[in-house]
């Protein structure tokens, strides 16, 4: 089962929903997708219920489906807020490898890895994060098979730059802000649309686009720690912008089913 197939549906309740009924929920999922004859909705389900991330009372036509704890554990994970809110000790960790060029494949896999877990990229084989790395660092490994090359330097003192020159060169702000930008026009557009809606299949849809924009102005921010935050960083007002967004979706789902 696809993990992004399984993050769809559980962002469907995020909007606040605290239960869906099946043939809303369907309609729901029917606009989600690109193509409605790909939803499979009924396969998803089974497959958020057997992960206990939802849970069904019902049967058939009159299920009604709803997160469970685990679920709203899952859905807290991409919550930038935890994030910005996690103690900062003072400490930059360093984390360089060494591979040969002649492992060109290994490389570039290797650096795709680090950039998904969105370390800060300072030159070909060192990159740094605020946190501590070994959870990360072990997974990077199973996943991708590289040996075991790395070298980690916990450093909490810097020379010749301030934390706020390394947070500057690490990340490519000015595309990060660029985003943010485009997310933020293309917004009210989308509200518009939300609340003359008529139908469930309309929301989902709607709900896919403002997903696959927020997802495009969040994918290269690393969500430092408040204290790290550059000049000009605007994460906190899209996340307010997203969380609006989501109170309108429910809104609106809210007078649909209330007819």
């Amino acid at each position: 089962m696809n993990n992004n197939r399984s993050a769809e549906l559980l962002d469907v309740f995020c909007w606040g929903v605290d239960t869906l009924g099946q043939p809303l929920l369907t309609d729901l999922l029917q606009g989600y997708e690109e193509e409605a004859h790909r939803c499979g909705s009924v396969r998803l389900v089974q497959h958020l219920r057997q992960q206990n991330l939802i849970a069904a009372r019902g049967r058939g036509a009159q299920a009604e489906f709803s997160l469970t704890a685990r679920g709203r554990q899952r859905v807290r994970r991409n919550d930038p807020e935890l994030h910005w809110q996690q103690a900062w000790d003072g400490a930059w960790r360093v984390v360089t490898f060494d591979l040969p060029e002649t492992r060109h494949l290994d490389r570039k896999h290797l650096w795709q890895a680090l950039r998904a877990h969105r370390f800060g990229f300072l030159q070909r084989s060192v990159w740094v994060w605020p946190h501590d790395v070994r959870r990360i660092l072990r997974e990077i490994i199973r996943v991708e098979g590289v040996p075991e090359c790395f070298c980690v330097f916990k450093a909490s003192r810097l020379f010749l730059c301030t934390d706020a020159d390394l947070v500057s060169s690490a990340w490519d702000w000015k595309a990060i802000v660029l985003r943010q930008q485009e997310y933020l026009l293309q917004l009210p557009g989308l509200e518009t649309a939300c609340r003359t809606a008529r139908e469930p299949t309309r929301l989902g849809a709607l709900a896919r686009m403002e997903k696959q924009a927020y997802e495009q102005a969040t994918v290269w921010d690393p969500f430092l720690p408040q204290a790290l935050w550059p000049t000009g960083y605007r994460g906190r007002r899209l996340r307010q912008s997203h969380l609006r967004w989501h109170t309108l979706l429910c809104d609106r789902l809210s007078r649909m089913t209330s007819r």
